[in-house]
């Protein structure tokens, strides 16, 4: 008997069961079940997302510092190469010490100076052409040092401001490279190329004395090193840890007094940065330019310059990965979340240029 039961309860049960199976789930049951499963796949889901935003931003903020530190190892390369480099004043002042004188962009081509301020210019030594090596050989070449092989090549950096409609360039700013040698690649003389070593005046090119020796303005363009460099130090809606006025480690006078000597001059000077680069300083310079005190004459007691002292050079640079995949576009220098983050931190760079042009027999 207790046998039957059990057989005609699980009997019951298992009816029971498959009948409720063959019924299926009603409406309210469906829509419940199915708001909990996008609930759980969209929380899932924007985590993902947001990993690999997260992801995608760190490696654009990590490409354009590496970007930004390869440009400096490019300039710091060259500059050691360098037998003379010009210190921050003589980019506002250049020309004729003795009387008026002009910027220096004044002496370089228009395309060059068009939404650029220059930032770095220096003369080293260049090859000749192909060409000029060829009619070297045959002696068909006068008026050129054949036996030298080389002669000196102004190489100008210069910050240039990307515009919005330029689609070539994402970023903020680029830094540029212009290069005014003796020769085009054709053996051809460039128009506006003064040659400091033969007319010697590296201290007032393209002067000598009272006369401009520059027959034309040079003609070409400069070459993009790199993109994404900072151009937001001066907006006024930023706060004041990501304003930078650009600093020179000028050491104080050894008489005891006050006023600094100053080792190094800030290029490009503050008298440069004028109307959009009003306070920018993501790409500058600090170039060795010790005073000395004249001793005798009309200026007796004041300092100048000391032309024939090492170029100790020292470079910053700072980044901005605005723009980069993964990154949200800038609004007036601030992102869309409200303020900076991707402005990276600032580079920098010391190179001692071992020139033996403009020195004399018994400098140290």
């Amino acid at each position: 008997m207790a046998k039957h039961t059990f057989w005609s309860r699980l009997k019951r049960v298992f009816l029971k069961t498959h009948r409720h199976r063959t019924q299926g789930f009603t409406l309210l049951e469906l829509l419940v079940v199915t708001a909990i499963a996008g609930g759980i796949v969209a929380g899932l889901t924007f985590i993902v997302v947001q990993i690999m935003t997260a992801d995608q931003r760190e490696a654009s903020r990590s490409e354009t510092q590496r970007e930004m530190q390869m440009a400096l190892d490019y300039i710091s390369a060259e500059l050691r190469e360098a037998i003379y480099v010009y210190p921050g004043e003589y980019l506002a002042c250049s020309g004729n010490p003795g009387g008026s004188c002009k910027p220096f962009s004044d002496f370089l081509p228009n395309a060059v100076k068009t939404n650029s301020v220059p930032v770095l210019a220096f003369w080293k030594l260049q090859p000749f052409p192909a060409k000029i090596k060829n009619d070297c050989a045959a002696a068909e070449q006068k008026d050129v040092a054949c036996l030298a092989g080389q002669s000196y090549a102004l190489v100008v950096y210069s910050l240039t401001k990307n515009e919005p409609g330029d689609a070539r360039w994402k970023g903020k700013a680029r830094i540029t490279r212009y290069v005014l040698s003796q020769f085009d690649s054709n053996g051809n003389p460039n128009t506006g190329y003064v040659d400091p070593g033969l007319n010697r005046n590296l201290t007032s090119w393209p002067y000598k004395g009272d006369t401009n020796l520059q027959a034309g303005t040079p003609t070409g363009t400069a070459d993009t090193l790199v993109d994404f460099v900072a151009f937001d130090f001066a907006d006024a809606t930023l706060s004041a840890d990501l304003k930078q006025a650009g600093f020179c480690p000028n050491l104080p006078d050894p008489t005891g007094t006050t006023t600094p000597i100053d080792e190094y001059s800030i290029s490009p000077p503050d008298s440069l940065l004028k109307g959009e680069f009003a306070g920018i300083r993501t790409f500058y310079a600090c170039v060795a330019a010790p005073l000395t005190e004249v001793e005798t004459g009309a200026g007796a007691g004041t300092r100048i310059a000391d032309q024939s002292a090492y170029r100790d050079t020292i470079l910053y640079l700072t980044g901005n990965a605005s723009g980069r995949p993964g990154i949200a576009p800038d609004r007036n220098g601030l992102n869309l979340r409200g303020r900076n983050q991707d402005i990276l931190p600032t580079l920098q760079t010391r190179i001692l240029s071992r020139s033996v042009l403009g020195r004399r027999p018994n400098d140290e």
